[in-house]
């Protein structure tokens, strides 16, 4: 009988301590996270987020950003949101969430908040003479470069698409049939682009300076050209959805990533900090030295492409993928 007690006695006692592992984490507080950001590079953000705050779990769901746009579309169709913070390369299509009143408005912060600069600019491989390569976005249509050129797709990329948008506002649609006489060739995204001009299939291509920095760093045969008109600037965006039931949390997340160490962790993958005091990826010119494009992103600009997109890649597949 007291053999009995004794058991009961300890079974309580160590009952508990048992549980709690399991009890801890049922309380995390679970967190999705949509971002086109590359998978390397995404990774160390979660862990440092995850270590600074242990009772938010975040969960990644990695895409370009016309993907992530296709999967929240359909996601808001069946009414089962499941993204709480969304950050994508394309300025264009938050906006109309925002005009459909699906995004969550920060107190003090704009609803649709830049945290990073991506920079579109030219490679070329590395065995193309340099006095024979391209030296701006308009020397593309001239015919020395005919089979030479390669872009990824505006349908398939959100950086792509923006820079699409850009060049076509800046030299017009007859850019394009120049470049369809050129036979330029468009697939894939900037991972596409340069995996094109490193097996030396291509000779030159446009693409994000990140995707070239980090290509570089591992070896690759390319050399970068900062285009004279200007490399496009292209700003990533992050925004909460008004559905979502981490409204709190998503909200701590973005600012982790426009405090100054999140902002390391985004330069330190090839990309421009919004912070000034973050220094420029390793290896890539300021900002400043290397667009002239100060006043691109306006809200007129940005407003005409959103009510456009569409009809912007319905014609360039008409003119360059069919």
């Amino acid at each position: 009988m007291h053999k009995l007690k004794l058991w009961v006695f300890c079974f309580l006692i160590i009952s508990p301590v048992s549980a709690s592992p399991v009890s801890a984490s049922v309380q995390k507080k679970q967190l999705w996270v949509y971002t086109s950001i590359y998978k390397e590079f995404a990774a160390p953000i979660k862990q440092a987020f995850e270590k600074q705050y242990p009772n938010i779990e975040v969960n990644i769901f990695q895409a370009g950003s016309e993907k992530i746009q296709t999967k929240i579309e359909a996601e808001l169709l069946a009414k089962k949101t499941q993204a709480d913070i969304v950050l994508v390369s394309d300025p264009f299509w938050p906006s109309t969430l925002s005009k459909r009143g699906l995004l969550h408005s920060r107190t003090k912060h704009p609803t649709i908040e830049t945290n990073y600069y991506s920079l579109m600019i030219i490679v070329c491989h590395k065995d193309m003479p340099v006095q024979q390569r391209p030296k701006s976005f308009i020397d593309f249509t001239k015919p020395e470069f005919k089979k030479l050129i390669q872009f990824g797709s505006p349908l398939e990329s959100g950086t792509m698409f923006v820079t699409i948008a850009y060049l076509s506002q800046k030299y017009g649609w007859e850019y394009f049939e120049k470049l369809r006489d050129n036979q330029l060739a468009s697939q894939g995204g900037n991972s596409t682009v340069i995996q094109k001009i490193e097996s030396g299939e291509k000779k030159i291509g446009i693409v994000l300076l990140e995707n070239a920095l980090a290509a570089l760093k591992r070896g690759s045969p390319i050399d970068i050209v900062y285009p004279t008109d200007g490399g496009i600037p292209i700003p990533s965006v992050q925004v909460i959805l008004k559905d979502s039931p981490s409204k709190e949390e998503a909200s701590v997340f973005a600012d982790f990533l426009l405090s100054k160490e999140g902002q390391m962790y985004l330069r330190n993958g090839f990309m421009y900090s919004v912070n000034k005091d973050v220094p420029p990826p390793e290896g890539a010119k300021n900002m400043s030295l290397a667009t002239n494009l100060k006043n691109l992103w306006t809200e007129d600009f940005v407003q005409k492409i959103s009510l456009h997109g569409q009809d912007i890649k319905k014609k360039f597949s008409k003119l360059i993928l069919e």
